[in-house]
Formats: C-alpha cells, sequence, structure tokens
C-alpha cells in the first residue's frame, strides 16, 4: 500500500481507488484501535501510585520480612 505513488493513483479506475481508499482507512482505524488498546493498558488504575492497597510503616515492614510474611530476595 505505501508503494503506491500519486501518478499511479491518478491512473487507477475510479472503482480500485475507492478499493484502495477502503483498505487504507481500515488499516488506519485497525492501528489506531491498537495503539488506543496499547495507552488504556499502560495507564495505571490508581492514577499512577501504583497497586498498593494499604499503608504499612516502617516498623511494620520490618517485622514482617523477620517473620518471612515478606519474602527477602
Amino acid at each position: 500500500m505505501k508503494n503506491i505513488s500519486y501518478s499511479d493513483v491518478m491512473v487507477m479506475p475510479t472503482y480500485e481507488r475507492r478499493y484502495f481508499l477502503g483498505m487504507l482507512t481500515k488499516d488506519y482505524e485497525r492501528k489506531e484501535e491498537a495503539y488506543e488498546e496499547a495507552r488504556e493498558n499502560e495507564k495505571s488504575p490508581t492514577g499512577g501510585k501504583g497497586s498498593r492497597t494499604s499503608k504499612v510503616s516502617g516498623k511494620q515492614l520490618k517485622t514482617k520480612m523477620k517473620s518471612g510474611e515478606i519474602p527477602l530476595k
């Protein structure tokens, strides 16, 4: 589709131009949908603050790490 020049398009019969224009439009819409999907999947649901569900203080964190509730790498 990208290798068709302007002069080639102007020489084509009208029905062929419509066909290729339809193909180009479908291709553009498909790429736009894929872009929008990727963009939606990229955003985090909490506004960029991660997926934290609860807050843990430093002391609680140390205790949980020592007890083995939170595994160390």
